[in-house]
């Protein structure tokens, strides 16, 4: 499912100090997919897409793990074109699907060990 105007933002960090030195926000399309201009090479820094906030209340909880991705934002590294991509990232349905239980079922697991 993908949600129009979720907000994520890219976050660039000084790779000897962790200290923020770039970010720009972006929003989600009706395919769930982003862009965001990034106006200088980040050479040496650490650049990650961060989901920030969710456009469906419902679904607003960012899944640990996959709420941020890795992305290299330098000309300096052998890649001829300007465009990256991401990791899939996703936020936390606030009800499980309904099908939910029949696998937890077919796993031996009971909804009590999560």
């Amino acid at each position: 499912m993908h949600f129009v105007g979720s907000r994520v933002r890219i976050e660039c960090k000084n790779r000897d100090t962790n200290d923020l030195a770039y970010t720009v926000e972006g929003f989600t399309n009706s395919k769930g997919e982003y862009k965001i201009l990034v106006n200088s090479d980040r050479r040496d820094e650490f650049c990650d897409v961060v989901l920030i906030r969710s456009s469906d209340p419902m679904c607003a909880e960012p899944n640990t793990g996959r709420d941020r991705a890795r992305v290299v934002l330098t000309s300096n590294n052998g890649m001829v074109s300007n465009t990256r991509f991401a990791n899939s990232m996703g936020f936390l349905s606030n009800e499980p699907l309904a099908s939910c239980t029949k696998i937890l079922q077919q796993y031996e697991f009971s909804e009590d060990q999560f």
